[in-house]
Order: structure tokens, then sequence, then C-alpha cells
């Protein structure tokens, strides 16, 4: 009962803040951008175009009818709040729900690392990551805009952190790594990217298991109860995947790159390097890890944001603590592999892989958006890296964080 009021507390104090930030305090829900409505009207009536979209920049054109570049996850559940309500919703509520839920599995996620991991860590310290974790990294900026891309990506963030939530405890059950993997395998319908989070839960397994320590047959059983684990999850969800190209395009394999309406210079990107490309790493990693604000005394905020992306690490410093947190045990005579801090940091690089690997930085935004792909596994390693504690250089950094995050917002607004 206890945890259910504390988890219900955190939902409605997340919620009014974010609608709070998201409506500059008016709490009048702002009608944006919105493809997600006439997509969720359509799957209702067994389509999967977007009928008379009013911008179609950044939609698929596929004879004659317009395609999101996203998956139907976002719009599935607005269908349920269209049947409900009879009629369109501002889909910020979408947005505010996800984010609400986001940071309750996180609080909780908090917990357990503070029980089973780190005992000596104050409560004062876990509230301290949990407020930068709400107000100071790009959740507080995707959670409150409100367009049909944000709220397609913090809608799909919600299960890939509850995905997490069910492997990292001390000891886990098959039906925990079960879980975790439908978790992530349900994101392909969404934001397809975060399904790479696969691979927290499968690293866990392999050490867990210690297949690398047991005999052929050992080997054998292991490698057995791995492909029902995770093996059913993934294949489910791919052929949701297969399925919903194949009704949109005719083609299990096309996503509608080729078709997408955009940016001329993004276009000119994409024809002369490919959606994906190793060409795109540098261009990518400048803007999510190098890129910082100009000074201009011309600008009121002084502060001139790339709208192509800015350094996670100038904008929510405190996850320059990731750094001290080592993937390795040291021992007496040698040096061991921490388990959940390696699966944690090689999951993180993995996820990014794609995001970095494709043309588009995520224009127009504040901060690097795709990087919520990975926040909760950044801020994990950021408690780790710090030991559980807040120093108040810590803090110093979180109430820096929380600030630019709240004048990058409004910039946008």
């Amino acid at each position: 009962m206890k945890k259910l009021l504390v988890a219900i507390g955190i939902f409605i104090f997340t919620f009014i803040m974010y609608f709070g930030i998201a409506t500059q305090w008016t709490f009048v829900p702002r009608w944006t951008l919105d493809h997600l409505n006439p997509l969720a009207q359509s799957m209702r009536q067994f389509r999967f175009d977007i009928p008379d979209p009013p911008l179609t920049y950044d939609l698929i054109n596929f004879k004659g009818k317009w395609y999101a570049p996203w998956g139907p996850l976002s719009a599935f559940m607005l269908a349920f709040i269209q049947l409900i309500k009879g009629r369109y919703v501002p889909t910020i509520y979408l947005s505010l729900f996800s984010s609400s839920v986001n940071a309750v599995i996180v609080f909780f996620l908090l917990a357990r690392v503070r029980k089973e991991f780190l005992p000596k860590m104050k409560i004062y310290d876990l509230f301290v990551f949990f407020i930068f974790f709400l107000f100071g990294t790009t959740l507080v900026y995707v959670g409150t805009i409100g367009s049909s891309w944000h709220v397609d990506q913090m809608a799909t963030s919600m299960f890939a952190t509850l995905g997490i939530y069910f492997v990292v405890k001390k000891k886990r059950s098959y039906i925990d790594y079960l879980y975790s993997a439908s978790s992530f395998a349900l994101t392909l319908i969404g934001r397809p990217t975060y399904s790479m989070l696969l691979f927290l839960p499968g690293l866990l397994y392999l050490f867990d298991s210690k297949l690398f320590n047991s005999d052929w047959n050992g080997k054998i059983l292991v490698i057995k109860k791995g492909s029902i684990l995770f093996g059913i999850p993934v294949f489910i969800g791919i052929l949701f995947f297969f399925s919903y190209n194949y009704l949109r395009f005719g083609n299990v394999l096309e996503y509608g790159f080729r078709y997408i309406h955009e940016a001329p210079y993004l276009e000119a990107r994409r024809y002369a390097y490919g959606a994906f490309s190793i060409s795109h790493l540098w261009y990518n990693l400048r803007y999510m890890l190098f890129e910082i604000p100009k000074i201009s005394f011309d600008n009121p905020r002084i502060l001139e944001f790339n709208l192509k992306g800015n350094s996670i690490f100038f904008l929510s410093p405190p996850f320059l603590a990731i750094f001290l947190a080592s993937p390795f045990l040291k021992r007496k005579k040698s040096i061991g592999i921490d388990p959940l801090t390696a699966s944690i940091w090689i999951t993180a690089i993995v996820t990014m892989i794609p995001s970095l690997l494709v043309y588009s930085t995520g224009w127009m935004q504040f901060g690097f958006r795709y990087s919520l792909d990975i926040v909760v596994l950044l801020l994990l390693l950021t408690v780790f890296g710090m030991k559980g504690k807040a120093n108040s250089l810590f803090v110093i950094g979180t109430v820096f964080s929380i600030w630019i995050h709240s004048v990058g917002i409004r910039l946008l607004q």
C-alpha cells in the first residue's frame, strides 16, 4: 500500500510539473503539429496512412499516400483514447502520461539500487539523482514538447525503462529476463532503436548462467534456455515490425527512408552517404558529445543553441560521473569484470550505434534527443560512478542542468 501511494504521488507530481513546463504554466494543452491522432484514426479503419496531413515535412510519400517514419505504437495507444473520448485528444497528454510512468519506474529502480547495491546511499542522495533525471536530462525536453516525433519517442521509452527495471537487480529469475526481453521487443513497433537495449538482459543472462565457465553440455543448455527466453518475444516483435512495413509498402524490408519528404540538406546527406553509414558517425558524435552553445550578447538569453544538437555533457554535466563507473572489479591478484556495470556500458554504446550512423541528428531540437534511448543507463552509470553519494559538486551540476534545460525548452516553445 505504501509503495502504491508513493507511485501515485510521483506520477501526479511529475504530471503536474511537466504539464506546467509544457504549457508555460497555463495548464492549457497546446495543439502542436499532430500526425498521431489522424494515424490512430486510420488504424481504427485498418489503414496506416495519414490522411490530409497539415504538414508533410518528415513524412513518407508512397504511391500518393503519406506515412509516418516511426512505428504505430503511440498511435495505437491514442486509438484507445479516441474510442473512449470519441474524439481527438492533444498528444501532449500521452507524452505527459509516459513521462510520469517513466518517473515512477526510475524512482523505484533507484530505490532498488540503493537497497541491493549501494546500502550507504542515503535517501537524500536518491532524491538528488531522481530530480536530476527528472528535470536535468533530455527527458524533460522530449517529455514536454508534444510534437509527433517527441511523443512517439516518449511513449516508446516507457516500455524501454520498464525493460531495464526488470533486470537491474541482485537476483534475476527467468521470468525477469522474459519480461525484460518482451518489453524491449515491444519497442520495435515504436522507436526500433530501443530494441538494442536487449543487450542488457542478454549480457546479464550470459554472466548469470556462467556460459564461459560451463562445459559443452552446460553451454548447450544455456543457449537453449536463452533461445526461448529471448527468441520468442523478439520473433513476435520482428514479425510485427515486418508486417507494418509490408502493410505500408508491400515489402517487409522497406522502412520508407527512400520516400521521405525532408529538408534539402538532409536529403543531400542521405543521397551522398545513404540513410545509415559510418560516414555519419563523427557528424552525430560531434553534436551529441562536443557541441556547446555560443555566447551572443545580442541574444536576450545570451546563449545560442545549435538546433542540430548539443553536448549531453554540457547540458547535463553530472553525466560526466559515468566515467567513474568502472566495468572492472579489482581483486587481490587480478582484475575481474563487474557483470552489471559492464553490461550497462556495452548496452549503452551498442544502443546508440544506429542513432549515430543515421544521416540526421534529430533536427530541430534542444540537446540530443536520441540520447533518450540510453538516459536511464547513463543515470545508472552516474549513480554507480558516484557510489551513490551526491556530493556538493554533483548538486551544483544538477542545478545547472535544470536551469539550462529550462532555458532551452522555453527557446523552442
